[in-house]
């Protein structure tokens, strides 16, 4: 159960600021699609583009979580 906890804890520290940028990504290009468009609606939205953003949003409370994590194991003495 150690080890599985190890893992997870490097595994969400490199994955989940990857999954943020990807989430903040998509998010940045359906906001310039929606200012530059004159056509576009929210239906046209793919459900990758909503699994990205939901998944970024996801990733950003678990990493804050892992980060407190972090501080205590680190910094703790």
């Amino acid at each position: 159960m150690k080890g599985i906890r190890r893992f997870w804890f490097w595994f969400t520290l490199v994955v989940c600021p990857l999954l943020i940028i990807l989430g903040v990504a998509t998010f940045a290009q359906l906001l310039g699609q929606y200012m530059y468009s004159q056509q576009f609606s929210f239906s046209s939205l793919s459900s990758f583009q909503i699994a990205f953003i939901g998944g970024g949003v996801c990733a950003f409370s678990v990493f804050l979580s892992t980060l407190k994590e972090a501080k205590i194991r680190f910094f703790a003495k």
